[in-house]
Formats: C-alpha cells, sequence, structure tokens
C-alpha cells in the first residue's frame, strides 16, 4: 500500500516535496492511516484537528489521541475546540463547516499551501447513492473530486478495507466514532443498510462503480471543456455580455447546451428557447439577470445594472456635469472639430440648464452632415445599436429639442460655425 500511495500522489501532484501539507485528522482509522503513509514516504506535513464536544469524554479521548500521534511522528500539532450543540439541527453540515473553516485559517497562518483530507474509495460510493436520492446532475454524480483548489483527497484509489488492514497490520492506534454506527444521518444509512446489498450483486460492483463515476468526472470536464468554446465567442461590452446568435445555432441537442449555458444565469432552457423564437425587443427578467433578444444575438445584462439606469433626467447647469456622465462644458476650445468625445456648440442657441436624458419615442432631431431630420429610434437603427446601447444612450438638450445624442452625433440647429460662440462639451 505504501508504494501505491507514494506512486498516487506523486500523479497527483508531480512532485509533492515540494509542497508542505496540513491533514485534518479525526482520530479515525482513515486519518491515521494518511498520516503514517505521508511519514512513511517523508512528505513534510502538519496535523490539525476540531473537538465540536459532542460525545463529552469521547470527543476529549479523539483530541488526545490526535495529539499523541502529532507527537509520536514528531510533526506540528493544531488544534481548536468548537463546541456544537448536540440538539443542534443539520450536526454534520456544521461540523464539515466548521472543521474546513478551521483548516484553511491554519493553512493561512502558517506555511502550509495544500490541505489533506482522508476520503476514500467507500466515502465515494457512499456519495453516489447520497446524490442519486438528491437528483444531482451530472457533476454530482461523479463523486469527490481528489483535487479541489487547495484541498487535495490523496486515499480516493484506496477501499476501506485495504487501510484496514494496513492499520492492523502496522498495529496503530485509532479511536473509532460510534455516532457512525447510527442509521439516523443519510450517509450512514447507505453505508451499513445499501452498500452491503449492492456489493453483494457482483464481485466487481464496487469497482465497476467507480470507474463508471471517473466517466461521468470526465464527461463533465469534456462538457465544461466546449462550454468555454463556446462562451469564448461571447463578447463582454461593459457589464453586458453580448451572446451572438451564431455560437449557440449549431448546437445539439440545443435544449441540453441551453441549459447548461444560461442555467447558471437562472434562466429555464424552455425561457431561453422561447425567447430565441420570438422577435427583437422581447426578454427574460430573472432573479439577478435580464436576458434580452437582438436581430442576431442575445444581450445579458445584470439586474443591477438596469435599475442603475433607471433614472433617466437630470439638469446640466454652465460648468458641466459630475454624473450619471461626466460632461465638461467649457468656452476654452480645445477640439478642431467635433468628435464622438468633444461637440462643438453655439453657445447663443443654448438655454441653461440643459437637460441630459434619455430618448423617448417620437424624438426627433436635426443630424449634422445631413439633409432633413430624422427620428432617433430611425437613428439608432441605422448605427446598429442594441436594446442596451438604446436603453444606456444619453441625449443633451437644450429645452424639447435635442442638442447632442451624446457620444454619436450633433444636431446641426446647434452646431458652431464660423464667426459664432463656441462652447466646446466634453465626455470625460
Amino acid at each position: 500500500m505504501v508504494q501505491r500511495f507514494s506512486d498516487h500522489i506523486v500523479s497527483l501532484l508531480g512532485t509533492p516535496k515540494k509542497h508542505r501539507f496540513l491533514l485534518g485528522v479525526s482520530g479515525g482509522v482513515d486519518s491515521v492511516v494518511l498520516a503514517h503513509l505521508l511519514h512513511t514516504v517523508q512528505i513534510d506535513f502538519g496535523i490539525a484537528h476540531v473537538n465540536y464536544g459532542l460525545r463529552g469524554a469521547d470527543s476529549d479521548a479523539d483530541e488526545q489521541l490526535v495529539r499523541d500521534l502529532a507527537a509520536s511522528l514528531d510533526v506540528p500539532c493544531h488544534v481548536t475546540q468548537s463546541p456544537i450543540d448536540p440538539a443542534a439541527s443539520g450536526i454534520q453540515e456544521k461540523a464539515r463547516d466548521l472543521r474546513y473553516s478551521w483548516f484553511m485559517e491554519v493553512l493561512e497562518r502558517n506555511t502550509y499551501d495544500i490541505i489533506l483530507t482522508a476520503h476514500h474509495a467507500d466515502d465515494q460510493l457512499e456519495t453516489l447513492f447520497m446524490r442519486l436520492t438528491r437528483a444531482s446532475g451530472l457533476e454530482g454524480l461523479g463523486g469527490i473530486h481528489d483535487k479541489k483548489g487547495a484541498l487535495v483527497r490523496p486515499l480516493l484509489p484506496f477501499r476501506k478495507d485495504e487501510i484496514l488492514a494496513f492499520a492492523k497490520e502496522q498495529k496503530l492506534q485509532w479511536r473509532e466514532d460510534f455516532s457512525n454506527s447510527s442509521t439516523q444521518y443519510l450517509r450512514n444509512a447507505i453505508r451499513h443498510k445499501v452498500l452491503p446489498s449492492f456489493m453483494e450483486l457482483s464481485t466487481d460492483a464496487a469497482a465497476n462503480t467507480l470507474s463508471s463515476m471517473q466517466h461521468l468526472r470526465d464527461a463533465y470536464e469534456g462538457i465544461q471543456s466546449q462550454l468555454q468554446n463556446i462562451t469564448s465567442h461571447w463578447k463582454q461590452q461593459g457589464e453586458a455580455l453580448k451572446i451572438p446568435f451564431s455560437s449557440i445555432d449549431a448546437l445539439h441537442p440545443k435544449s441540453f447546451w441551453l441549459h447548461h449555458l444560461f442555467a447558471p444565469y437562472g434562466f429555464d432552457v424552455k425561457e431561453v428557447e422561447k425567447l430565441l423564437n420570438t422577435h427583437a425587443g422581447k426578454k427574460c427578467t430573472g432573479e439577478k439577470y435580464i436576458l434580452t433578444r437582438e436581430r442576431l444575438h442575445l444581450i445579458l445584462t445584470p439586474t443591477a445594472v438596469t435599475a442603475a439606469t433607471e433614472q433617466d433626467y437630470f439638469l446640466v447647469p454652465e460648468e458641466g456635469l459630475e454624473t450619471p456622465i461626466k460632461l465638461k462644458i467649457s468656452a476654452d476650445v480645445v477640439a478642431s472639430k467635433p468628435t464622438s468625445k468633444y461637440a462643438l456648440i453655439d453657445k447663443k442657441k443654448l438655454d441653461f440648464p440643459l437637460i441630459l436624458r434619455r430618448w423617448r419615442s417620437g424624438d426627433v432631431f436635426y443630424p449634422s452632415g445631413m439633409t432633413g431630420k430624422k427620428k432617433v429610434a430611425k437613428f439608432f437603427k441605422d448605427e446598429k445599436m442594441s436594446a442596451l446601447d438604446k436603453k444606456q444612450q444619453w441625449l443633451l438638450c437644450s429645452g424639447n429639442d435635442i442638442v447632442w445624442v451624446v457620444g454619436k452625433r450633433i444636431n446641426r440647429k446647434f452646431e458652431a460655425v464660423a464667426n459664432t460662440s463656441t462652447l466646446q462639451i466634453q465626455l470625460v
């Protein structure tokens, strides 16, 4: 077992001796064996233990065994006492949260870089059955990952009977948590009632199931890789995400991929399919995001951004404005001609305070460089602006007249020409 363990931890981490590990030890056989394996292959590690005080003197005896183990192996020992009320609900979840929080605290305060736990192959099988009862998806049914962030589980290839056999052969000391024999917890019920019957179905039942779980993990990784390829064609535009139809049109089966792409944003696949089959301007509103259909793409916008644009009317004094956009108004003209950042305006035609507002249905102006007038909506269409772009576009007005479609086009009726008193309005 020692050689298999040594080979496996090298395959997981490359050169394990480059790391300093923090091992979570409960005092049970699994974590005690892992501590001895690490010591045997001369890996640098320390031990962390949490005493929840749930079993009185037994909990204190667990703590003492862990302290004695650390002393016998001459490794650092980090212990904390975090009592949990035995009458509280969700004891296992509370204990897990306390445990991992303590491990991270110890890791950050010391020179450790990886946390090790002693989960093994039988834990993996129990996890599968637990998640089957909870209608878990592909990722959940793949079971426990051997590496996730700073957490590594190097005993996952080993069955419980191997671990026990090694412990007995080495004459190791460990403690039994008698609450593990209770079937009031789902995991324990599966361990004592379901798995024994399942193992009797075939001598290869455990090995084949573990292999199937690996296939599921591989399938999940493959899906994640493909999702990255798809979303690489999505373009970030400020706070919004532009999703071209070309990136999702050919996906098959479409409902499968739409689910994986949009469920993280809170959208049901049927909502997305309906949106794709309707006309531009329609949208789905979720708790955290809004999904809007355009002619050739979808726009995904956080609802917080949309809410931030709801105020649509601001007075602009002669010196300019700081928010919601910064406009600097000055008689000192720097620009030689109008640009997207500079508007050169005839001061005598302006009535202050100016008005900064959103566009409204029926708005009309006289675009510079053109003859005649144009509806702002038609101007937006010609500019190929999305619904989000239109919603976020500002108009600078004098009274009821549009002076500048900010950053886009001046109204030629206000345009500065020779021999006029020119104001420079700068979008900063």
